[in-house]
This record gives C-alpha cells, sequence and structure tokens, in this order.
C-alpha cells in the first residue's frame, strides 16, 4: 500500500483536496441556507426581475422629483408661505400635536360653553356676542368660565387618573349641549344620551387622545346642530373599542356616527362646516334620506342626515417608508 501510495501520490492528492473543498462548500450551504434549492430559486428570480428592471432617463427622475417636492408642499405647507398644509388642516389637534389632549380639550369646550366660536373671537366679547344674540354680557360671562373650566380640565388631563379626568370633562361637555339643547327646543334621543359616550368603559392612558378627540369632533357638530335650529338628534354611536395607533403612524382615524334630523338650510351649513377647506373633517359617508313620520308632522322640508365622520390625528414627519426595497 505505501509502494502504491508513494507511485501515485501527485494522482490522488489534488483529488483528495478536492474533495475536501467540495465537501466543505456543501455543508457550508447547508449551514447558510436550510434548502439549497429554494434559495437557488430566489436567487434566480431576484436576477431576472433585476435584468427586467429599466434606469428611467434624467428628464423623467427630475419631473418626479419636482413633482415630489411640490406633494410634500402641499402636504406640510411651503416654508415661505403662511398658509397651512394639508395635513395640518385635517389634523383636528391643530398644526403641533405636542400636546393633543389638551386642544381637543380646547375644542370641546369651546363648542359646548362659547358656541362653537373661533379662538380670534373669543376673547373679544363684542365680537363674541354674534353667538349669544348679541349679548356682550353673556358672552363676556360664557368666555371667563371657558377660561376657567379648561385651565382645570387640561391639568387633570395631563397629570390626573385618565379615567377621572375624561368623566369630569364629558360630565361639563354633555351638560352645557344638554343645557342648550332644551332651550332651543332640539330633542335628543336616548340613543345620543351622554353625546354617545355612556357605553365606553374604561379609558386608558393610550385611548384618553382619541376619546377627547372624539368628544371635540360630537361637540363640533352638534355646536352647529343646536344654532342652526335642528329638529333632533337621532343617534350618536362611539365604537365600544379604540386602537390608540402607533407613536410613528402618518395618519390615524377614529370614527364616529351621527344621525341629525333638521331642515335643507340647517343640514346644508353643517355639511359646509364639516367641509370647510381651512378645517375640513375626513367623512365616510353623509347620506340624506326622509326621516320618520312622527317628524314630518305639521312641518314639510325636513330630511334626515347621516354622517360617519373621523376625528384625524396627523403626523407629517412621520417616515413613510416609500424608499424602503421591496423584500
Amino acid at each position: 500500500m505505501d509502494e502504491l501510495w508513494q507511485r501515485y501520490r501527485t494522482f490522488w492528492t489534488p483529488v483528495l483536496i478536492g474533495l475536501g473543498v467540495f465537501l466543505v462548500g456543501v455543508i457550508a450551504v447547508h449551514v447558510i441556507s436550510d434548502d439549497p434549492d429554494k434559495a437557488s430559486s430566489s436567487m434566480s428570480r431576484k436576477e431576472s426581475r433585476l435584468r427586467k428592471m429599466k434606469q428611467p432617463d434624467s428628464r423623467k427622475t427630475s419631473l418626479l422629483r419636482t413633482r415630489g417636492e411640490a406633494l410634500k408642499a402641499n402636504v406640510m405647507g411651503a416654508a415661505d408661505s403662511a398658509a397651512l398644509g394639508w395635513a395640518q388642516r385635517v389634523n383636528q389637534s391643530g398644526a403641533e400635536v405636542d400636546d393633543i389632549v389638551a386642544q381637543a380639550a380646547d375644542q370641546a369646550l369651546r363648542a359646548a360653553i362659547l358656541r362653537g366660536a373661533p379662538e380670534d373671537v373669543a376673547s373679544n366679547a363684542n365680537s363674541l356676542g354674534a353667538r349669544f344674540d348679541g349679548d356682550a354680557v353673556a358672552a363676556g360671562k360664557a368666555y371667563r368660565r371657558f377660561q376657567q373650566t379648561l385651565a382645570g380640565h387640561q391639568d387633570t388631563l395631563r397629570t390626573g387618573d385618565p379615567n377621572v379626568a375624561w368623566s369630569r370633562l364629558l360630565s361639563d361637555v354633555w351638560s352645557d349641549l344638554r343645557i342648550r339643547a332644551n332651550r332651543a327646543d332640539v330633542e335628543i334621543s336616548p340613543i345620543a344620551d351622554q353625546l354617545g359616550f355612556s357605553t365606553i368603559g374604561s379609558v386608558s392612558r393610550a385611548t384618553l387622545p382619541a376619546r377627547v378627540l372624539n368628544l371635540a369632533l360630537v361637540a363640533r357638530v352638534i355646536d352647529v346642530a343646536i344654532r342652526e335650529g335642528a329638529e333632533s338628534i337621532e343617534s350618536i354611536q362611539i365604537p365600544t373599542n379604540v386602537d390608540p395607533g402607533q407613536p410613528d403612524d402618518f395618519l390615524v382615524l377614529w370614527p364616529v356616527d351621527i344621525v341629525l334630523v333638521g331642515d335643507v338650510t340647517t343640514v346644508r351649513y353643517l355639511l359646509d362646516v364639516l367641509t370647510d377647506p381651512a378645517n375640513p373633517v375626513p367623512l365616510e359617508f353623509a347620506r340624506l334620506t326622509q326621516p320618520k313620520a312622527s317628524r314630518t308632522a305639521g312641518r314639510s322640508g325636513l330630511v334626515q342626515l347621516s354622517l360617519k365622520a373621523s376625528s384625524a390625528l396627523v403626523r407629517p414627519a412621520a417616515d413613510l417608508k416609500l424608499d424602503a426595497e421591496e423584500e
């Protein structure tokens, strides 16, 4: 045997070395991939996809870049313009989202106590008086109560127990709107009791923004309905469970369903308010139907408006991951 080895050593040495390299390669492939055939097939598909790709010419890339910048300006707002972009206008909490709950509480109480007066009017008793049938004294008292009530609620919403803070805010908003509805002879159905939030159980710190934003949206709709002489608020439905969303979500929507009865003028004004380009509300649908016969007795021109509207939280700076490569 030794003589055979010595005679054929120059032949067997490279053969054995090659066999060893082959075995090492096989072991490495199996370590890296559980299924070498599958890995090979995947690589073939990727290669085929890459071969089919075409590099766009410079004119197309330049056009896409220009359009992308224009779209960003529309969403974010142009740097050289005071006008807000669509993201800030659709965002219910306003252009800034650092304190969502505090801003939503402001909106809810403004609708309930100040009858939806905008911020640039609310501090002026004479201008605010238009919302109180020209009574500047009543407007001034309402504004002072609004300031005191808001300050107390914002503090408890930020630092207090979320359930307690939420219950107190809901109680104050509901109380004011219910009193106003009674005085204006606007009937509120039992289905709309507590503004639709009677079925909501506990509120956590995570779900508090969604609940307060929904409250602000409902209060805004009911305030307009009362001021414009709606006949009745038939129902308000709030989802029992709510997804708080993720901190890096670009857009989160929390819907509510509202049904009310009023004349055509009232309904048209409400829809104009909700679709105002300066502060639009996302609407999944707005449907007009004939109200129940009992609602139209002795009156003509009444319609029933069914809305599915959403509170919107927009984070314009969130990464949409449009540049991420497809797996």
